[in-house]
């Protein structure tokens, strides 16, 4: 009867330690999602990340919340330390070399007819699109999917007089993008070119360049920020350099209509990021 008694105690706390294991390496998570419903992701728990690694991560701009409390959202990471990152025209770069995706990447388009209306949602409900907004008095409509799908749309749909992809103009500048300073007129389709930090670089934080670290002075390393014209404050100091202590990554939503990402808040450190996506 001991012996049994023992037996059940070892069973039970190899599977309790199992369980303790098992959370600590993997986790469920709701995210939210870029059509502001919610859906759940399967993540493996890691702080080693590599370019095309679909991730969880929690949301840096959620103020006075502990960072195990914010909201989780998924990205793919396109750069880390060291990189440079550069969307020119809805075109992503990597270290000045274009990245061939090989993932499938959303993008916005409009289709419109010349005269008569149409029912666009009974046409595009025979594809894999996202309705958005209708246009100029219901002849036209915009729509979100990807490449290929748009190309079927393009060839198949002859009642359109016009289907073309929607991309901002490289002079437009978006508020809603970082570092959303005077100095940089950049928007979800044209930005940067930004160079990711790595954990010991010396940055030059000359007035027009600084606002392109703000975030990460700030809100990951803990300081006090302030610059104008033709000076650069970092905890009241005058300053002309920056050391960061961490290592950084640029996300990007493979839905590129979608902003919630380092094109909103710049690159973000390796502990806002829960782990790899695994299903």
């Amino acid at each position: 009867m001991k012996t049994k008694r023992i037996l059940v105690i070892v069973l039970l706390l190899a599977i309790i330690g199992g369980g303790v294991a098992f959370y600590s390496m993997f986790g469920f998570y709701s995210v939210k999602a870029s059509d502001g419903g919610e859906s759940h992701v399967f993540v493996r728990k890691t702080s080693s990340f590599e370019i095309g690694d679909e991730v969880a991560y929690r949301y840096p701009l959620e103020f006075d919340t502990k960072l195990s409390s914010r909201d989780v959202y998924v990205s793919r990471v396109v750069g880390v330390s060291g990189d440079i990152i550069l969307i020119d025209d809805g075109v992503l770069y990597r270290n000045n070399k274009e990245v061939a995706e090989e993932y499938e990447t959303l993008y916005r388009f409009r289709a419109s007819v010349d005269s008569a209306k149409v029912d666009f949602n009974a046409i595009l409900s025979k594809y894999d699109v996202r309705v958005g907004e209708m246009l100029n008095d219901g002849k036209a409509c915009e729509f979100v999917c990807t490449e290929a799908e748009f190309e079927k749309i393009r060839n198949a749909e002859k009642d359109f007089s016009a289907c073309r992809k929607i991309i901002d103009r490289d002079d437009w500048k978006d508020v809603d993008i970082f570092p959303s300073s005077a100095f940089f007129a950049w928007n979800k389709d044209n930005f940067g070119p930004m160079y990711l930090p790595k954990s010991g670089d010396t940055l030059n934080l000359h007035p027009r360049i600084a606002p392109i670290y703000k975030n990460i002075i700030t809100l990951f390393e803990g300081n006090d920020f302030q610059s104008d014209t033709y000076h650069v404050r970092i905890n009241q100091q005058e300053v002309s350099e920056f050391v960061p202590q961490k290592n950084y990554y640029f996300i990007l939503n493979d839905d590129r209509t979608d902003k919630r990402d380092s094109r909103m808040y710049g690159p973000i450190p390796a502990e806002y990021i829960i782990g790899k996506v695994v299903w």
